[in-house]
């Protein structure tokens, strides 16, 4: 098959996906992060979850009273991290009324990127007592402001980096949610389009939000540190960087072993992760590897994630590895591809948008090589099914054929 024929292929298995608006890396209007809310206007994004009382949904937690974020598997979680979250600060101007707090509610992910480039708003520019300039002036696009990696949940919030990470832990955006740039790499991984994300808390900090008025004389003390950036380069960080794909596996094993509260094997995994979606096959057989023989449950749990992420990144080199496999272990894997990828999602999994790993692409792309890798996945698809089948539905009904193409 060529390689014209192949991406063709995965195309048209994605179309379903794209005209449903669920493309990971997705651009829109939306890279303009944290723009506030208007006063007054109820702007909260509040949606109904399907996965709620589910405990192999993977969800994420924020808590504003505790300024915390918890990536969470049904009731266990399995990272946390302090965050950065909205002042609820208003701000009134003769054109506009902004508040800038964190929405509360359930969101799920609606697309993600990569060194994000933030487009300001036009409080930005208000705040710095500069003149507005007009919508897509080159002034409004800024690099490094959003960190490493941003994860939408509604067209002007995001969870995301920072080039400031001494301000985490406090209330300090105008209503996205800041992470230390490994954190927001790590939760990058982790998630997919459709994952929830529920916010709490926040009611004290709203009640005691400062309320500047702007329409008499402009107060220095808004002006913004977003622009500026702390050198944070990891030595250690950077030397993994340079290894070769088999050293970083060592170095995988390493940390895996190390002290949970020293272990930096998430970063690890996210580099391996990065090759993988660049062609490195051998970091996507060790990520798949994993996925069934990571150690302790949490970090299998969590490892999964990462597995799902590889597959995503290129499904049908990603088959053609997994038919190297053992078949015991290829069924495993498999397994954990198709359970992981309804469990990242807060949807229905009898819907025609619901992200089985076979939806990715048609059967008729597959190459030989990677049939093994196709029949497992398949195998694993139908017994999902059936397991989520009532006793009272006899098999070969209509729900048997969603896998169908």
């Amino acid at each position: 098959m060529t390689g014209i024929a192949r991406r063709v292929g995965v195309l048209i298995g994605l179309a379903a996906i794209l005209a449903a608006g669920k493309a990971e890396g997705q651009r829109t209007a939306a890279s303009r992060a944290g723009t506030g809310r208007s006063a007054g206007s109820d702007n909260t994004g509040l949606v109904r979850s399907e996965a709620a009382g589910d405990t192999n949904r993977y969800t994420v937690v924020i808590n504003l009273d505790e300024n915390r974020l918890y990536f969470k598997q049904g009731d266990e979680i399995l990272w946390s991290a302090p965050v950065g979250t909205g002042t609820g600060m208003r701000v009134i101007t003769d054109d506009d009324d902004w508040r800038f707090n964190t929405p509360t509610g359930h969101f799920q992910v609606q697309f993600k990127e990569r060194d994000p480039v933030w487009i300001a708003p036009d409080w930005y520019f208000v705040e710095n007592n500069l003149p507005v300039p007009s919508p897509n002036h080159p002034s409004r696009y800024m690099k490094g402001t959003l960190g490493v990696a941003a994860i939408y949940i509604s067209p002007d919030v995001a969870i995301h980096g920072t080039n400031r990470p001494d301000l985490i832990g406090q209330r300090v955006s105008h209503g996205c949610i800041r992470l230390e740039n490994r954190y927001a790499l790590r939760l990058y991984h982790n998630v997919q389009v459709g994952t929830e994300v529920v916010i709490v808390g926040g009611e004290e900090a709203r009640r005691t939000a400062r309320t500047v008025d702007l329409r008499e004389k402009y107060d220095p003390s808004l002006a913004s540190s977003g622009g500026r950036r702390i050198n944070t380069t990891d030595p250690v960080l950077e030397g993994w960087s340079r290894l070769n794909t088999s050293a970083l596996m060592s170095v995988l094993g390493r940390e895996l072993r190390a002290n949970r509260e020293s272990s930096r094997w998430d970063e690890v995994a996210v580099m391996l992760t990065w090759r993988a979606s660049q062609g490195d096959d051998e970091a996507m057989a060790e990520i798949f590897h994993r996925s069934v023989n990571a150690g302790s449950d949490a970090t299998r749990r969590e490892w999964a994630t990462f597995a799902a992420y590889a597959y995503r990144s290129d499904p049908i080199r990603a088959l053609e590895v997994l038919s190297g496999f053992p078949s015991d272990e290829r069924q495993a894997v498999a397994g954990v591809l198709v359970n992981t990828a309804l469990a990242l999602d807060s949807g229905d999994p009898d819907s025609v948008t619901a992200p089985w790993p076979t939806r990715r692409l048609t059967e008729a792309v597959v190459p030989e090589k990677g049939r093994p890798g196709w029949m497992a996945l398949v195998a694993a698809e139908d017994a999902r099914r059936e397991a989520s089948r009532p006793a009272s539905r006899p098999s070969g009904e209509i729900g048997d054929q969603s896998r169908r193409h």
